[in-house]
């Protein structure tokens, strides 16, 4: 029974150490550059022997991805805590800025949809959004607890908006390196945004919007003609 369990530990140890390695190899590259076999190498491992832990290179990404996650959700919440009540303003900055200190989290969260939940075991699936829905009701509810005038539920939907917004000006903020230098000329600043920055506003706005909800009768005003 001894040997067992110092077999499972050790499994633990190895899997853990991959999953380090994983994050450490994805860094500010894109994911596609990243290969399997290039983990391996790093690991000390052969290729074969890493699909002993992870079936696919998204399975592997997913498990970064939910570490990633829970370091996340735990900063969060010792920031909030530790902040007390906060303005719409003060809570947008507190999460743009906690991002912008989880790099890996912001690279790997527009993936999870269109590449690392296609080409996955049910299990891995259930596993992480069991977690994740775990993860987002534990933190929804503090929000509602420090943020001002937050109704029921409405922590919850300002976590999933907020995973919403991530998705998208993280890939507009953060274009392909063959584009980089393109997006940098003068004739095209405007489009040039910061992740932080338009995270923090836009993520005011809507935390702003529903703490000051329309009357439920409320009808926009027609356009004059």
């Amino acid at each position: 029974m001894g040997q067992r369990a110092r077999k499972h530990e050790d499994k633990l140890a190895r899997r853990e150490a991959i999953l380090a390695v994983a994050a450490g190899a994805l860094g500010r590259r894109q994911y596609a550059s990243v290969t399997m076999a290039e983990i391996a190498e790093q690991c000390g491992l052969a290729k074969g022997t890493l699909y002993l832990y992870f079936d696919s290179k998204e399975e592997l990404f997913l498990a970064t991805l939910e570490l990633e996650l829970s370091a996340w959700f735990e900063h969060l919440a010792t920031r909030m805590l530790a902040a007390g009540r906060m303005s719409a303003r003060g809570f947008a900055e507190l999460v743009a800025r906690s991002l912008g200190e989880h790099e890996t989290l912001a690279d790997l969260l527009p993936l999870l949809h269109t590449v690392l939940e296609q080409n996955i075991r049910l299990e891995a699936a259930l596993r992480f959004k069991l977690m994740l829905r775990d993860r987002v009701v534990a933190g929804g509810a503090l929000v509602e607890q420090v943020v001002e005038r937050m109704r029921d539920g409405d922590g919850v939907r300002v976590l999933l908006r907020t995973h919403a917004l991530v998705v998208g000006l993280r890939q507009m903020a953060d274009p392909p390196p063959q584009l980089r230098e393109l997006l940098g000329r003068e004739e095209l600043a405007v489009l040039h945004i910061d992740f932080e920055t338009e995270l923090a506003d836009t993520l005011t706005a809507l935390v702003e919007g529903m703490q000051h909800p329309l009357p439920a009768n409320h009808s926009p005003a027609r356009a004059r003609t």
